[in-house]
């Protein structure tokens, strides 16, 4: 993985303190998840309300986890939950075989719409069973909800409720929030998907929950490093005045711990902290560390083992005569300081529209824009402003829901990557910020869900299953020993063996600080 630290501003005056913005940033590599794809366990839980009988939503819910079910593949597990007035237990996970995959088809094919929204009991009835079972050791679990409501039944009913449940529970598996429709509660499944680390989907079609589900399971198969903690240490008085980015953070003794979670291949993720340096006695001709920066993961091997990883490197900077410091920004470090800039002043303007003070909501972002362009943010600047737009009335905080989670889930991550679907609007908005919505592996498996008939699936199945033809193919192009699945003919996975032979080991940088 790929690490670096990034002032703003790389000169500053030596005999004065200087208030600044540093930058971590990690970016992990492409990988070939056919060859390095972690197990995985996926506990689809299903709302089963009554509301969920319109508009097909129910039916695009199954139409979604039965696409799961075909790209599943031995070794890795599902289980199934649904949930209404109370949860229940459709099946705990099991290791996925054909017989097993025709059995899960027809209970999936059961299900119907029946009263209330529990959501709280499924959420906790899934996180149980995947804290339960005894999975491989690397096995990543994650834990899906798929609701079209708010959360009217179940020991706890509000966002702040369910998301500190879900933190006090989830201990080694992860939670996505899938929200079906314009209604649905997605300011609870925004918390939801923050508190549990996964990811967020605004579905506001019901046939868009095809691609969602594929760009999950593309995010699922593509992780690159879990488990990820970042720690840093000030020098010589130095030190972080506050910490910008929307992540949980834990201070002892001016050190700062950061637990980041996952980061997916092609990821760039980056962490932004007000950082106050200390006035110095004289210039210096070199660049002077001012933070020992300390970064810990998880990855899975090719062999399926988990193998625990930690970089450490120093954010220095120069101190010089005044005079001759820097006078502006670096741009490109001063834009990934825009991103997390702006999705702190969403939360606050929100925390005052929750209240019901809608102008001043209005105001905190629209002086964020002010200020985005006196630095010659111009985008950044426009898009402040429009997220502005949907704070300033009780009618419009209410009709926005979805393009507001859309763009904070994506601003508090640096990236659409943990975005499974997302409002139209808030593409437009995030693209004109540079910033990547999806992976390759992403890109591919929510297009394969979809049908996109554009989209040759050309790689193999998930792990190296086979070459996937779409359902027509000609004559001329034989699929041997092949099985009709969801449109499309799967060929059994190629001999494993064959996928180990060119192993490639990560090179991880050492360093000889003494500091931790």
């Amino acid at each position: 993985m790929q690490t670096k630290a990034q002032f703003t501003f790389e000169k500053v005056a030596h005999n004065k303190e200087n208030d600044l913005h540093m930058v971590v940033s990690l970016t992990a590599p492409k990988i070939s998840w056919q060859k390095r794809r972690p197990p995985i366990c996926v506990i689809p839980v299903i709302d089963c309300s009554q509301s969920m009988s319109s508009h097909s939503k129910m039916e695009y819910t199954k139409q979604s986890v039965l696409k799961l079910i075909d790209h599943l593949q031995p070794g890795d597990f599902i289980g199934l939950v649904g949930f209404s007035t109370a949860a229940f237990v459709i099946t705990p996970p099991i290791e996925i075989t054909q017989s097993k995959k025709d059995e899960l088809k027809t209970k999936v094919g059961e299900l119907q719409p029946m009263a209330w929204t529990n959501f709280s009991d499924g959420m906790l009835t899934g996180l149980q069973l995947g804290n339960k079972t005894d999975l491989p050791n690397g096995t990543q679990v994650r834990i899906i909800m798929f609701t079209d409501g708010a959360a009217n039944k179940g020991v706890a009913t509000t966002k702040d409720e369910i998301a500190a449940l879900a933190k006090k529970t989830m201990q080694e598996c992860s939670i996505s929030a899938f929200g079906y429709g314009a209604d649905a509660q997605q300011d609870l499944l925004l918390e939801v998907s923050k508190a549990g680390k996964g990811n967020y989907a605004y579905i506001k079609n019901p046939e868009d929950a095809l691609s969602a589900f594929g760009k999950e399971l593309g995010g699922l198969l593509s992780t690159y490093a879990t488990n990820v903690v970042i720690e840093l240490a000030p020098h010589n008085g130095h030190r972080i005045a506050d910490v910008i980015s929307d992540v949980d953070v834990e201070e002892d003794d001016n050190k700062v711990k950061i637990k980041l979670g996952e980061v997916l291949a092609e990821e760039s993720r980056s962490l932004v902290f007000a950082v106050k340096l200390s006035e110095q006695k004289q210039a210096l001709p070199r660049d002077v560390n001012i933070f020992d920066i300390k970064m810990s993961y998880d990855i899975v091997d090719e062999d399926g083992k988990k193998i625990s990883k930690t970089e450490e490197l120093k954010a220095k900077i120069r101190f010089v005569k005044e005079g001759e410091e820097q006078d502006k920004a670096t741009k490109a470090v001063d834009e990934i300081v825009a991103v997390a800039q702006l999705a702190k002043k969403q939360i606050e303007a929100e925390k005052l529209a929750d209240k019901g003070d809608y102008k001043a909501a209005e105001v905190v972002l629209r002086a964020q824009a002010t200020d985005f362009d006196s630095r010659g943010l111009i985008n950044y600047a426009a898009v402040a402003n429009n997220v502005s737009g949907s704070v300033g009335s009780q009618a419009l905080y209410a009709s926005s829901a979805g393009y507001r989670s859309s763009m904070l889930r994506s601003t508090s991550r640096g990236s659409g990557y943990g975005v499974s679907q997302m409002d139209s609007k808030a593409v437009v908005e995030l693209e004109s910020l540079n910033l990547a919505l999806n992976n390759s592996t992403q890109s591919t498996f929510s297009a394969s869900f979809a049908g996109d008939s554009g989209v040759t699936v050309n790689s193999e199945i998930p792990g190296g299953g086979g070459t996937v033809w779409p359902a027509d193919a000609s004559s001329d192009n034989p699929v041997p020993n092949g099985v009709t699945v969801a449109g499309s003919i799967i060929v059994p996975r190629a001999d494993v063996a064959e996928q180990k032979k060119a192993k490639r080991p990560l090179k991880v940088s050492k360093s000889r600080s003494k500091r931790w």
